[in-house]
């Protein structure tokens, strides 16, 4: 029978009811034995809680007890030694004649309140003095007594035949031993005033296995003891060798649990009943699965939104929902992939472009549609067979996903045409960047089987929103790129906008007459004097950086220093700098010239990299300066890219004694909190502060509030851009007395530096001669 077959007899016959009922007793029968399983284990371990609890009530109480009881006898041993140092009980052993009169009430008031039997007081050869009993017994021969006499110590322990506390005390004077104050304590009096205060428990008091005494013992009940022995806690009860037991009624005992016990069981008897009825509702569900999985086989389309799959019955019905779903998904999988390499497709790329459209409408970044086609596949195909072609499109796939982000989509269209989606973009140097990476590729040689290719390519671009609103577009436009690419002689690149395409390799020129530049040292340093406004002297020197072509052109800094950040070249390029400006200093100081301090403008990425400190110390060894002679500049955006790790680099170069500055401040939204613990001594005013001081209010706020801040945090300050004598005045009368700038000076090549320093020595030694 076939599956729709199934299905609709599934519908017009519905499951028999038996199937119900013996999932309505099977589920019961299953929830039935858990709850009887989870009850039994619930008792066994309420018990075993309760009997804990019980367990260590009953040893709390027999150790509080026990703990009485010590504190009992300690108080009987103090209040004996007390009795026995008594300067009238000592008199009593020399002065016969006045021992009666004195003697017996301090003797009564001694036994008030202690629970005494008796008391004796005897002399060192055991002889009694005084008795509070006519009929005692005698101690001469006690060896108890003989040994505190003898050892000048009390000595307790427990009269086996009366089971009373015996107490022996001896009596000093003069650190001689010279009797013994002899004190019989009631045992059984003590043990009833130390019992628990819960009438439910009683108390048995053991000499070993003899019972000493029972304190609210039944007979007629039963009970569940506890017999705790002495502890090191309590040595005068262990020396006694009491041994307390405590019993708690059996009937109060089991009371707790057996509630819990029947509590439980009627919580059980309700989860039962709930068991069934929910076993009632789950049957009534499970009748149905066909008919659900008809319903949902007739509705899915084949997306992973409308999949037949869970069923949730667990059985042959979920496996045939499962096996369906494969099917629909494999289905759905190879309309939006390719065959042959696995990429995505034309259906799958447009919707993956249009997702990125609208993200980029949200996060205004922009979108870049590479679309390639390799140079001369045909011939590939032609000459080596498609099995060879088919191949060499697989290796172009992995080379393809190696040179792009895990975010872009490779898709294959057909042929050897690929397209490549670069969403979220920020700049377009970006994609330059990632075109010269694919063209770089496919230089690499191509090894299919025994044969090797090189293999190129065109690649047309079309940016979105500047090339096309629509995915379609934007797709079409790229590929009109591509066949300029074609036409321009193949394996090279083309935008679909020309002036893009003019900028791109604009910026790729650049770039190369750069490097070739740094390499053959081609570039000019200048330095900018930096003054003291207030005697006109040279303090300081910034080094700066000219680029000036074969032809006479000169790159502005500010066309080709972001460009030597972004490909790195940022770092031969500072240390060209720096090792210039180095050799003229050391000379210049050699030569009894002042420059001053040498600032050096540094980038992140230069203080970041590994060998930056190794080389900056041999270049300052080259050259025979101190670090202290160097001032290091960081733009103030630079530190707060990353201030965290800024501040551990910066203590680091500190720590070898350069200084450090802050360039551009103000412009950078740094946190005084950061400020605070950056290792700097000086901070540059931007320029864009002074530029209109004083016709603009605002800046001069800001400069007075920069200078406040340098100030209150110890540091030195200097102004960029200085141009006015306005400019000047503000700056001094606001404690600021450090400049740099056209007033002053501009920057010039070091021969002119020279000269002007050369000519600052002349003037100075005319003055002195003068």
């Amino acid at each position: 029978m076939r599956l729709d077959e199934n299905l609709t007899s599934g519908i017009s016959h519905p499951i028999k009811k038996s199937i119900r009922k013996r999932v309505i007793w099977q589920v019961s029968s299953v929830l039935a034995i858990a709850i009887f399983l989870m009850g039994v284990m619930a008792a066994m371990h309420l018990s075993k809680q309760m009997q804990e609890q019980m367990h260590n009530l009953l040893s709390n109480n027999a150790h509080a007890m026990q703990q009485r009881f010590e504190e009992r006898l300690r108080y009987l041993v103090d209040s004996t030694l007390l009795f026995a140092k008594n300067e009238f009980v000592v008199n009593a052993l020399l002065d016969v004649t006045k021992r009666e009169s004195y003697l017996e009430p301090l003797v009564k008031n001694f036994m008030e309140g202690k629970d005494v039997l008796s008391l004796s007081v005897v002399d060192f050869d055991g002889a009694a003095i005084y008795k509070s009993l006519e009929k005692m017994p005698e101690y001469k021969s006690s060896q108890a007594l003989r040994a505190s006499l003898a050892m000048g110590k009390e000595v307790m322990y427990l009269d086996d035949a009366s089971g009373a506390i015996m107490l022996m005390v001896p009596i000093r004077y003069y650190a001689t031993t010279q009797g013994a104050v002899i004190a019989v304590f009631d045992t059984h009096a003590i043990g009833e005033k130390m019992l628990p205060n819960d009438n439910h428990m009683a108390a048995r008091l053991f000499k070993n296995e003899r019972l000493l005494g029972e304190y609210r013992y039944d007979a007629n009940e039963s009970y569940t003891p506890l017999r705790l022995q002495p502890l090191k806690s309590t040595p005068w009860v262990e020396q006694v060798g009491l041994t307390i037991e405590l019993g708690v009624l059996d009937r109060e005992f089991w009371f707790p649990l057996k509630s819990a016990m029947s509590h439980l069981a009627a919580l059980g008897f309700l989860f039962l009943l709930a068991g069934i009825i929910a076993a009632i509702v789950v049957a009534e569900r499970i009748t149905r699965p066909i008919v659900e999985l008809y319903r949902r086989v007739k509705q899915s389309d084949g997306t992973e939104a409308t999949l037949c799959s869970p069923m949730g019955t667990d059985d042959e019905i979920d496996a045939l929902a499962k096996v369906f779903d494969e099917h629909s998904l494999m289905l759905q999988y190879q309309a939006r992939h390719d065959t042959l390499t696995s990429l995505p497709n034309r259906l799958l790329f447009i919707d993956r472009l249009e997702q990125a459209i609208a993200s980029s409408q949200q996060n205004s970044t922009f979108v870049a549609v590479l679309f390639l086609d390799l140079d001369h596949f045909k011939e590939i195909n032609d000459s080596f067979g498609h099995t060879v072609g088919d191949k060499l499109l697989k290796n172009i796939a992995h080379t393809l996903a190696k040179v792009t982000r895990k975010s872009d989509t490779i898709a294959r269209l057909g042929g050897d045409e690929f397209t490549v989606l670069l969403p979220d973009l920020h700049r377009e140097n970006a994609v330059i960047d990632i075109v010269n990476g694919v063209i770089e590729s496919f230089k690499s040689l191509q090894h299919i089987d025994e044969y090797e290719f090189y293999v190129s390519c065109s690649i047309g671009i079309a940016l979105y929103p500047q090339d096309g609103t629509t995915s379609e577009e934007i797709l079409k436009n790229a590929d009109a790129a591509m066949y300029r690419a074609k036409e321009k002689g193949r394996n090279n690149y083309q935008f679909y906008t020309k002036d893009l395409t003019e900028k791109a390799y604009q910026r790729i020129t650049l770039e190369t007459q750069l490097r070739h530049a740094i390499e053959n040292e081609e570039l000019l340093v200048y330095l900018q004097p930096q003054v003291d406004m207030l005697t006109q002297n040279i303090v300081g020197m910034e080094a700066l950086v000219r680029w000036i072509k074969e032809d006479g052109t000169m790159i502005s800094p500010a066309e080709f220093i972001p460009l030597a950040e972004e490909t790195r070249l940022i770092v031969p390029l500072d240390r060209f700098v720096m090792k210039r400006a180095l050799s003229f200093f050391a000379r210049w100081r050699k030569d009894g010239l002042e420059p001053g301090i040498l600032s050096l403008n540094l980038s992140m990425i230069q203080l970041e990299s590994d060998d930056f400190i190794e080389a900056a110390i041999a270049m300052m060894r080259e050259n025979e300066l101190e670090p202290q002679s160097v001032m290091l500049e960081v733009t103030e955006t630079q530190i707060m890219g990353n201030p965290e790790n800024t501040v551990r680099i910066l203590n680091e170069i500190k720590n070898l004694g350069f200084g450090i500055a802050i360039d551009d401040f103000g412009t950078g939204q740094s946190s005084l909190s950061y400020l605070k613990q950056l290792p700097i001594s000086k901070i540059k005013i931007d320029q864009s502060f002074v530029r209109d001081i004083p016709n603009d209010k605002d800046d001069m706020e800001l400069t007075r509030a920069i200078i406040a801040i340098a100030r209150s945090l110890g540091l030195s300050v200097i102004a960029e851009g200085v141009e006015t004598i306005e400019q000047a005045d503000f700056l001094q009368l606001h404690q600021c007395f450090e400049a740099q700038g056209y007033k002053y000076y501009k920057p010039m090549p070091l021969a002119q530096v020279e000269d002007i320093l050369k000519t600052k020595k002349l003037e100075k030694i005319l003055g002195e001669e003068a």
